[in-house]
């Protein structure tokens, strides 16, 4: 393997490995705020304990996210020089505009917060933890909107004598055409990372028989919050594909195996791709459906992958499969969220500890489902850098590949140090944590069935 191949698999694994924390980070500040707001009105003291148990695991989730996220970003100096020096002027922007305009919004309130939660007001709370979902979302979209650059480049120009991308407008490389509806696909993502994960603990604490009034609460809250996102997630994600098919036609043609241009094109459900001879061993499609969702007209023409050099071409199978696993989850989590629902109204839903089992049994699912997300977005730009303007391969840093190995092996052996550092902790702080005396006589009625 060279140095360019070990390069990105570094990139790839770092940024994966990062992405485990950021959506859970983004959905429950915004659960949070949720619940401060709620104990700001009512003055209900459960959900005191509730914004302050989920509190405790956000910290830990967003400690390990930063530290993740600032030593990946090191890379664009050690392993992506060239990279660098071409879109720095763009590309750095929006990065240095997170730092200030997010980051220090976020960590600043996060502070006040958690280390002044009991020396201010109910107000105050609500407004501190208002600030944190803002910030982490704010974030967010100052990372999205440079990371669209490279799919949908805009608002600059060229210089040939210094060899470098210059910005013309920050509005335009900023609202470049993918970033809007790229930031919303991936906040939905977000939030149902968020909404799984809240339901799986609270489903915990019920099969444990112990937090009882906060897990149902959590579970009711998280309920409606997934719901809702899960179904504007599909809506998202329809206007996302035919984005790509405007702007980057080899990827979607990659993602569907899609070798030939024709109209009525087939959207297909099952295939076997064979990438040596261009063309599909086995397939189950439904005829016109891919012409259908990409250009709202069953007998439109798709772009297939023959019109585009090899050298073009994005990885055709590992975008296939990824693909297919991020709808399929996508479509699942719709499905799951409605018959959570509709056990809800029944009033059988914590009667039945196979749905709490199952709960905790799909928690690594929206992880799996943002990673294959990121691989489709991120494999399918290949074998660029900056579509259709700087390829990877010109992107890399003069290195040798015992250097990137050395770095490889650092960064896997870090990584996974704090990604055990996060489970082991939130492990910990979950099954040590247990309502006081107070609200004792909660859990009494609820084995009671004296409580809605």
């Amino acid at each position: 393997m060279d140095a360019l191949l070990l390069s990105r698999l570094q990139f790839t694994f770092t940024a994966v490995v990062h992405y485990f924390f950021i959506p859970l980070t983004l959905g429950l500040a915004v659960l949070i705020a949720f619940m401060e707001f709620r104990y700001w009105r009512t003055k209900d003291p459960l959900y005191d304990k509730m914004a302050r148990f989920w509190t405790k695991l956000f910290l830990i989730n967003f400690a390990v996210g930063v530290a993740t996220g600032i030593t990946m970003e090191f890379q664009f100096g050690t392993n992506w020089a060239a990279y660098s020096r071409f879109v720095g002027d763009v590309f750095g922007a929006p990065l240095a505009a997170e730092g200030v305009f997010a980051f220090f919004l976020e960590s600043t309130f996060i502070g006040l917060l958690v280390f002044g939660r009991d020396k201010i007001s109910r107000g105050m709370r609500f407004f501190a933890a208002l600030m944190v979902a803002f910030g982490t979302n704010l974030s967010a979209f100052w990372i999205i909107a440079a990371n669209s650059w490279q799919h949908t480049p805009a608002g600059y120009q060229v210089n040939e004598e210094l060899g470098r991308a210059e910005m013309t407008s920050f509005s335009e490389a900023l609202f470049n055409p993918t970033t809007m509806i790229r930031y919303l696909h991936v906040i939905e993502g977000a939030y149902i990372t968020a909404s799984v994960f809240v339901i799986a603990i609270s489903a915990y604490f019920i099969l444990k028989k112990k937090n009882i009034p906060l897990a149902k609460k959590s579970i009711k809250i998280a309920l409606v919050f997934g719901l809702v996102f899960s179904v504007l997630q599909a809506f998202s994600g329809h206007s996302h594909a035919q984005l790509v098919g405007e702007y980057q036609p080899a990827k979607l043609a990659a993602y569907e195996a899609h070798w030939e241009t024709e109209e009525n094109a087939p959207l297909l459900l099952l295939a076997i791709p064979d990438i040596e001879n261009e063309t599909n061993r086995f397939e189950v499609g439904v005829p016109g459906l891919l012409s259908f969702l990409t250009h709202d007209d069953v007998g439109a023409e798709v772009t297939g992958l023959e019109e585009f050099a090899v050298e073009d071409r994005p990885n055709i199978m590992g975008n296939f499969i990824a693909f297919r696993v991020m709808v399929t989850l996508g479509i699942f989590f719709i499905g799951w969220y409605l018959y959570l629902a509709y056990q809800w109204r029944k009033g059988t839903i914590f009667e039945k500890p196979k749905v709490m089992k199952t709960a905790l049994w799909i928690l690594p699912l929206p992880y799996l489902a943002n990673s294959a997300g990121w691989i489709v977005t991120e494999w399918g730009r290949q074998p660029w850098a900056v579509y259709g303007l700087f390829r990877t391969e010109e992107a890399v840093s003069n290195i040798s590949t015992a250097e990137v190995m050395i770095s490889l092996g650092l960064f896997v052996a870090v990584y996974a140090f704090l990604t055990y550092l996060m489970i082991y902790l939130m492990r910990k702080e979950v099954k040590k944590f247990d309502m006081d005396e107070s609200f004792k006589h909660l859990e009494e009625q609820e084995e009671k069935g004296g409580l809605a």
